[in-house]
């Protein structure tokens, strides 16, 4: 008899979510690590994972049985040892649990749940009499239409504590109120497949009887419409039923024909991937630079090294034989400046572990680069490319993940998910943008995809390649005290030089056309609008205007979710809130004194691009943000259409600073360079700094060269002063300065907790008691050296109708932070252990 250690897809506060469980024989040989299964639990019936499998059987008092295995639910595995390491090491390091570190590893196209299906059978109301949300969950399932899944349930309720709802339930199933029922619902999902139709050898022959003899028709009683469909498709091309609709041809017409057998008829499930991500891009084979042919070879020897290792481990093939020293893992840092050929490096690194037979992973900062990235890439490889983002169809993210598994696809491409695809045999990771704080998960499990790329890297033996212009000071300190290697591109390719880069002073500047424009920027533009050249104008705000004020009262209209005010929406006339999505229309009547003066300040992108469409009435104008990317494929139609010319002025939020590459911008106007400095985090220069050199970096990339205009009210600032120089490497020796004391990273390390609750005095508690187990771990652990910030209110301390206080640790022993952190948590209770969130190496605090 074989046993299988299954995680177990729920949280169990009493014995953990890893149990053991007998493989039947008819499960023999199907069960390996990986595996989805449904194991019984109690009385219940559960989903798992295999994350072990054993000859020897565990340790259990006299008379205990092992329960058996029920069923294998998937039909490969979905993670191999590898994916597991990684997810155990998140697991530990992020201080989530083992299952909720493998839902990020398991592809999202998995749909996976024992559905808990709970139906009223007695509604006595005399049964529920003493418990409030017993009473709602019988009203929950009687409006529900008398049953109702587990999450239905929760979602009705307001989410109560999974504990009190599972209590509830428990004690009505005891009073025979409700029943319990159990469905395993787990497949994976499958793309819909379209439907086509194309002309058969029968409707050919008719369409040839028909040249030389018109009454042919009357055989198949053909009508004018089925005669025309016919002619539409006598070329022999399959033509999407969809697309013949969409041209005016009848559906009823077509399925005529296909009846009397002269259109045969086609189903195939399309690469969704390519429509939704395929931005027309050309890349040629270019000569390099001397700079990019340094840095590839560097990279290439270190690929051609991991992949002889490789061989001579494999060659011994279970001989006896001395273990050699590990290869050396190489981690690279790309430090090149704007247009300075990284993507080039990239793409000859991975056509080199291609011909080693490596895979590859490539990672961009977010969706918005996925388009360009994807375009590039498969230009060059062509199919033996794969997409892999959250805005895919889960049924062609999880086809994507087939093609990767079974090596079809053997580079990935995309955002931060994309490190945990299961390339065979990887050997090489990419990062592209690796300073930008996207590749931080805010949800969930609350991961840096740059250190999980490091971890994985370790675990297959493989080369990471960190690439930036504007390296976070993190990185280029572990570069520069020799623990990554350092490459440079100091020059753009083609020897074309930076833009020059000019700086508008606010408080004195020139506004006679544009209270937003500066009327230095409003003639670069219009020169460079009237020699066919184009524009970008930067602005990290969305909407029309940021705030609505009565000019009576000083009343701001609010949030009633969130402690933030409205943003007013010029498209529709409505004031919306960017955090819960919460939306009213604009009202002139101050809802406090009833005053009407009410105005609306501050500008946003879609006031810029009205501004410029005033300006400049004969311009296209396009706007890349959230609101404007509203369905898929969007942004890559918006950028084709911006680099196709269709438009000449593109506004945009930070989608447009990153990576992007338009040879005909030559003015780059960034309109408020101070909004990220007004932020209190210790990272705000850094993330200044970074911004304005990464917009900056968008003009002057094609023949003529490029002009910044930087439009700020802090022009003595060291972040703008040095970005202006473009002199990162002064930047990272003041910025480190300032970070020297207090501590802050790269000197110490940080772990926030954060909670939030409906009831302010419930997050009060809630947080103190996190304080005072931390401060009891301390002193049991004897960990000196690990500070205590706060707690206080987070910077925005309502949001989605929940208050938000946190609390921040920080060492300069990484190690015994992580021990202090472990040490509460297990002296705090189950409730208020889950309704923490635990953020390492915070991003945003």
């Amino acid at each position: 008899m074989r046993y299988a250690q299954v995680c177990i897809d729920i949280k169990l506060a009493a014995i953990g979510n890893l149990l053991t469980y007998a493989i039947p024989e008819s499960l023999d040989g199907k069960v390996e690590v990986g595996s989805c299964v449904a194991v019984p639990l109690r009385e219940r019936k559960v989903v798992g994972y295999v994350v072990a499998v054993s000859d020897q059987p565990p340790n259990l008092p006299e008379g205990v049985k092992i329960k058996p295995v029920l069923e294998v639910l998937s039909p490969e595995p979905l993670f191999d040892e590898q994916l597991l390491q990684l997810a155990q090491w998140i697991a530990r390091y992020y201080h989530c649990s083992l299952d909720e570190a493998l839902q990020i590893v398991i592809p999202s196209g998995w749909q996976r749940a024992v559905e808990r299906i709970f139906k009223l059978v007695n509604p006595d109301p005399s049964l529920v009499k003493g418990s409030p949300l017993q009473r709602q969950i019988v009203e929950a399932l009687q409006t529900l239409g008398g049953d109702a899944t587990y999450d239905e349930l929760s979602e009705a309720l307001n989410e109560p504590s999974p504990r009190q709802l599972s209590n509830a339930l428990a004690a009505l199933k005891r009073k025979g109120v409700v029943d319990e029922v159990q469905d395993v619902r787990v497949r994976p999902t499958k793309p819909r497949p379209l439907k086509a139709v194309r002309i058969s050898e029968k409707g050919a022959q008719l369409l040839a009887e028909l040249e030389a003899d018109p009454n042919a028709r009357k055989r198949y009683n053909l009508t004018d419409k089925q005669l025309s469909a016919l002619y539409r498709l006598e070329e022999g091309i399959a033509e999407l039923l969809a697309d013949l609709a969409d041209e005016g041809y009848d559906r009823s017409a077509i399925q005529s024909l296909v009846q009397k057998g002269l259109l045969d008829e086609l189903k195939f499930v399309p690469d969704r991937s390519w429509e939704t991500d395929a931005l027309a891009f050309a890349a040629p084979v270019v000569e390099l630079t001397d700079e990019q042919r340094q840095a590839v070879d560097e990279i290439v020897r270190a690929l051609e090294r991991l992949s002889a290792q490789s061989h001579k481990r494999a060659d011994v093939d279970g001989e006896e034989t001395r273990p050699s020293p590990p290869v050396p893992r190489p981690v690279f840092l790309l430090h090149g400046v704007t247009a300075s050929g990284k993507t080039e490096v990239y793409l000859r690194a991975v056509e080199r572990a291609l011909k080693l037979g490596l895979g590859a992973i490539v990672l961009v900062p977010e969706i918005a680069l996925t388009a360009q990235i994807v375009g590039i890439f498969r230009n060059r490889f062509g199919e033996k490319v794969a997409v892999w983002h959250s805005a895919l169809l889960p049924s062609t993210r999880f086809e994507q993940w087939r093609k990767v598994k079974s090596g079809e696809c053997p580079i990935v491409v995309g955002p931060r998910s994309a490190v945990f695809a299961p390339v065979p045999n990887l050997g090489l990771i990419v990062v592209d943008e690796e300073h930008d704080h996207s590749y931080k998960q805010e949800q969930g499990v609350r991961y840096h995809a740059r250190e999980v790329a490091l971890m994985r890297a370790r675990l297959c033996n493989a080369v990471v390649v960190f690439g930036t212009a504007t390296p976070s000071l993190d990185s280029y300190y572990r570069a520069l005290r020799g623990q990554w290697t350092l490459l440079r591109l100091t020059q753009r390719v083609e020897g074309k030089p930076l833009p020059e880069v000019r700086l508008i002073d606010e408080r004195v500047a020139s506004h006679s056309r544009s209270e937003l424009l500066s009327d230095p920027l409003v003639d670069a533009m219009a020169q460079a609008l009237s020699q066919g050249e184009q524009v970008i104008l930067f602005l990290n705000r969305r909407g029309y205007a940021r705030i609505a004020l009565c000019q009576q009262c000083n009343f701001i209209v609010q949030c009633p979710n969130c402690a933030v005010s409205l943003v007013f929406h010029a498209i529709d006339e409505t004031l919306r809130c960017h955090h819960c999505g919460h939306h009213q229309r604009f009202e002139r009547k101050c809802p406090k004194c009833a005053g009407t003066m009410v105005a609306l300040k501050g500008a946003g992108t879609e006031r810029v691009e009205a501004e410029v469409k005033r300006l400049f009435p004969q311009v296209q104008v396009l706007r890349l943000d959230r609101d404007a990317v509203v369905s898929r494929g969007e942004h890559a139609r918006i950028l084709n259409a911006f680099r196709n010319g269709e438009a000449q002025v593109l506004v945009g939020t930070q989608m447009v600073t990153k990576g992007l590459d338009f040879p005909k911008v030559t003015v780059v106007g960034v309109l408020n360079a101070d909004h990220a400095l007004l932020f209190p985090n210790y990272r705000a220069a850094e993330e200044c700094f970074q911004l304005l050199t990464q917009v900056s970096g968008r003009a002057g990339r094609g023949e003529k060269a490029g002009i910044v205009f930087i439009q700020t009210r802090f022009p003595d600032h060291y972040a703008i002063q040095l970005a202006i120089a473009q002199d990162y490497h002064r930047f990272f020796i003041t910025e480190l300065q300032q970070r020297r004391f207090p501590p802050y990273p790269p000197y110490s390390h940080l772990i926030e907790m954060l909670t939030s609750d409906p009831d302010l005095n419930v997050v009060k508690l809630r947080i103190k008691a996190a304080e005072m187990a931390i401060k009891r771990a301390i002193a049991m652990l004897g960990a000196a050296g690990v500070e205590v910030l706060g707690p206080s209110e987070c910077l925005i301390p309502r949001l989605q109708g929940r208050w938000r206080y946190h609390l921040l640790l920080r060492s300069k022993d990484r190690k015994k932070l992580h021990a202090v952190v472990d040490k509460a948590l297990s002296l705090l209770d189950e409730e208020t252990r889950s309704a923490l969130v635990i953020d390492v190496d915070p991003i945003g605090m």
